[in-house]
């Protein structure tokens, strides 16, 4: 087809020539060939089930936040679910809803805003265009954009900062890490930002970001063709085509330790450590990172070095994990969530609240352990048992249907030859320890972290940081004489931390601008 389009293209041309020759003018210049026009893209994952789960599914997120006016996408989404149509207000929405036993949900992260509903296919008749009504026909109602944009600034103000340190010293990295980049602020917003919106800017942003071209309706359940083309024709009102897609660059590490301190009046103190990641899906070492973290500290899991060395030795916290993508957490959930795909990544590790007196020693501990797995890598028996339990873990992830849809959506996203999870396990069962060490040594260092710490009196700690002052340790229960031999290495561990790279900075400051 290549060869048979490029012999015409020069036969057109060699026409051209001649007739230009012979008439001793210009051609005229051809018409420029029509964009084609942006259909609904729908992926279908049919069953033999009586329900039809649904991910309507929009490439648009906290990126596409103007600047000024963070947390606009969240706050638009969250509208559209939350504040009617344009024939039903949210009330009525929900009593129509209700003998129909669905609900529509929203999820929006960075690039991706989701949004979730199932129902049993003898209400498909009724909820479809309910469904396309949310997402096609928002009514911006005034009071609910209100209510909305209120519940979004406590969030931060009374919710994340006030009242839940480990989820703000998580966030808090991430936004730190991305510092000057488009993930560069919370998915929700900043105060700031919020404050400024209003309801004009919503309707604007819906129109610029939701629309055809930016759309992937996902199905699963009692879903066919004749279904898919329903769905096309329910979100076909979309605007075809609005705002350019934000440009994701890759995010450049800075140089040596650096340290931020949240100060708040709090009786424990959350460390979280992290550094922007090359490292994607599509990345030759990915499979073997990803073992690897699992063997340094599966989220929720108590098979780690770091859950380890830290918890179940010496009984300092509750748990301790690390990340090479990002984990958004639900609280008890041990499943990722899924349709947060970014193109940007990091390496994050959550050092779960330690009490304040331990906080130096914590700290220590953490550069420790990580500068030692670094070092020495993962044993064979460690390869073996952290292969067999993802092997056995991540099915649980497609346990599912929904959650089956979610990857198909993300391998969508990420361009994936196959699925996500069976390319995940058939790369596990290829390692060998060289290579897994090989990507650790590679890729993971303590040299470039970015160290959050939310804890009280965040001047002294600092002091304590940069003087290197031996830190102290306070158990509650007796030690094995190892583990109290190894302490006398972490309490002055260095990792060549100076004043000058640490800062302290009030809570009320985080996420504000």
């Amino acid at each position: 087809m290549r060869r048979r389009s490029s012999i015409l293209l020069l036969a057109l041309f060699l026409c051209a020539v001649v007739s230009c020759k012979s008439k001793k003018t210009a051609p005229a210049a051809p018409a420029p060939a029509p964009e084609p026009e942006a259909k609904v893209e729908v992926l279908l994952l049919p069953s033999q089930v009586d329900a039809v789960d649904f991910r309507i599914l929009f490439l648009t997120g906290s990126v596409d936040d103007p600047a000024g006016k963070e947390g606009l996408t969240a706050l638009t989404a969250e509208l559209m679910a939350q504040g009617g149509t344009a024939g039903h207000d949210y009330p009525e929405l929900l009593d129509l809803f209700y003998p129909m036993a669905t609900e529509v949900d929203v999820q929006v992260d960075r690039e991706m805003t989701v949004f979730t509903a199932r129902v049993h296919r003898d209400h498909l008749d009724g909820f479809i265009p309910l469904l396309a009504d949310v997402v096609t026909r928002p009514r911006f109602d005034a009071a609910a954009f209100t209510r909305l944009r209120t519940d979004a600034i406590n969030s931060i103000e009374k919710g994340l900062r006030m009242t839940d340190d480990e989820q703000l010293g998580i966030q808090a990295l991430d936004v730190w890490i991305h510092e000057g980049h488009p993930y560069g602020h919370l998915v929700e917003g900043t105060v700031h930002g919020l404050s400024f919106i209003t309801l004009e800017d919503v309707k604007g942003h819906w129109g610029r970001v939701f629309t055809r071209d930016r759309l992937v309706v996902g199905m699963a359940g009692a879903v066919d063709e004749a279904l898919a083309s329903r769905m096309r024709e329910a979100f076909a009102s979309l605007p075809e085509k609005g705002a350019p897609k934000a440009v994701i660059e890759a995010v450049e590490p800075r140089d040596g330790i650096h340290v931020r301190i949240i100060e708040k009046d709090t009786a424990s103190t959350v460390i979280t450590l992290g550094y922007p990641l090359d490292v994607g899906r599509d990345h030759e070492d990915y499979h073997a990172l990803w073992l690897a973290q699992s063997a340094l500290g599966e989220h929720r899991q108590s098979s780690g070095r770091l859950f380890s060395t830290i918890r179940e030795k010496r009984g300092l916290n509750y748990g301790d994990y690390a990340y090479i993508e990002p984990y958004v957490d639900h609280g008890s959930t041990t499943k990722p969530t899924l349709n947060i795909a970014r193109k940007q990544h990091t390496f994050n590790v959550w050092i779960r609240s330690v009490p304040s007196e331990n906080r130096l020693f914590a700290l220590r501990l953490a550069f420790f352990a990580l500068d030692r797995f670094i070092r020495e890598g993962i044993t064979e028996d460690e390869l073996g048992r952290s292969r067999g339990f993802l092997d056995g873990y991540t099915r649980v992830f497609e346990e599912s249907l929904d959650r089956r849809l979610g990857y198909a959506l993300d391998d969508l996203f990420h361009g994936a030859e196959e699925p996500y999870l069976e390319a995940a396990r058939t790369g596990f069962a290829g390692l060998t320890l060289g290579e897994v060490n090989a990507a650790i040594g590679k890729h993971m260092r303590i040299e470039d972290l970015m160290v959050v710490i939310v804890t009280k009196d965040g001047e002294a700690l600092k002091s304590q940081i940069a003087s290197g002052a031996q830190a102290e340790v306070h158990y509650h229960t007796e030690k094995p004489a190892e583990v109290l031999e190894q302490d006398r290495s972490i309490v002055s561990f260095d990792a060549g931390l100076t004043k000058a790279s640490i800062e302290v900075i009030p809570v009320e400051q985080v996420f504000e601008k």
